[in-house]
């Protein structure tokens, strides 16, 4: 079953998701005793851009599918992971693989695959422990991943936070210029 992609619809969307961002960090996000910093405005984005919409499949058969892992976080923590399987997508005609993990213990109301990842614009463009991205699960192994949707962890904005960190194999060589950069041009 195909269906027609709606330019407008999906800027409109992702427009009103980013507000949205922005408006909880400014009025909602507990900073945890940090300082929000000067001249905060909310977070700062890449521009939109469709050819960071990748179609992928997910490859419910790849090495450790189903397998129970733990994520090193940001404060030394490990946090419990099963992996759901790979999402494998073509980015300049090459193949791109990203580890997809349902959290532990999981939500019925989260029904998202959790995609942490790195990439070449890491630590430079965008937040150097990396981004995430949350992908709709579903039955069907046809996905949209949409990297517009990156975002930041928490602890990009307060270090008082326990964030997971990438695994080594979700580290991109291609430079992601979409989604969430780094929270402000000091950083």
């Amino acid at each position: 079953m195909s269906t027609t992609f709606d330019r407008d619809a999906w800027q409109a969307e992702l427009e009103s998701n980013r507000e949205e961002t922005r408006d909880y960090y400014l009025t909602q996000f507990n900073w945890r005793g940090a300082q929000r910093p000067e001249g905060f405005d909310g977070p700062r984005y890449f521009p939109a851009s469709e050819e960071w919409r990748k179609s992928a499949r997910l490859d419910r058969e790849a090495p450790g599918t189903g397998m129970r892992i733990q994520l090193q976080t940001s404060i030394g923590d490990l946090r419990d992971f099963d992996v759901y399987g790979t999402f494998v997508f073509e980015h300049n005609g090459e193949q791109q693989r990203l580890t997809a993990y349902k959290m532990v213990p999981e939500s019925p109301d989260y029904d998202v695959l959790f995609v942490p990842f790195k990439d070449a614009t890491t630590g430079k463009q965008s937040y150097g422990a990396g981004r995430y991205l949350d992908v709709p699960r579903q039955d069907a192994d046809d996905y949209t991943l949409d990297f517009n949707t990156a975002y930041n962890p928490s602890c990009a904005y307060s270090p008082r936070y326990n964030c997971p960190y990438p695994p080594p194999q979700n580290t991109l060589k291609i430079a992601v210029e979409a989604g969430e950069m780094v929270p402000s041009e000091h950083d």
